[in-house]
């Protein structure tokens, strides 16, 4: 299976919300655990990327350093 239908189908790490034209990434909580567990799956899109899809937005939070991602958007071609 490719990594992006593998991607569409969520995690336990994170979810997957599905938009009219690609997907919207994000942990599977709010919680410390849960967002250093999704940056494993942050890493892993972008280096997917060229492969059915192009990463459009990555979202670092903003109340917390170490620039960690809580959203990943994609657009799927």
């Amino acid at each position: 299976m490719a990594f992006l239908e593998e991607l569409l189908e969520g995690g336990s790490t994170y979810r997957v919300k599905a938009t009219k034209d690609g997907a919207v990434v994000q942990p599977i909580s709010d919680s410390d655990d849960d967002l250093e567990a999704f940056q494993d799956i942050v890493v892993q899109i972008e280096d997917n990327e060229g492969d059915g899809y192009e990463v459009s937005l990555t979202h670092p939070v903003s109340t917390r350093g170490r620039n960690l991602i809580n959203r990943i958007v994609i657009a799927i071609e």
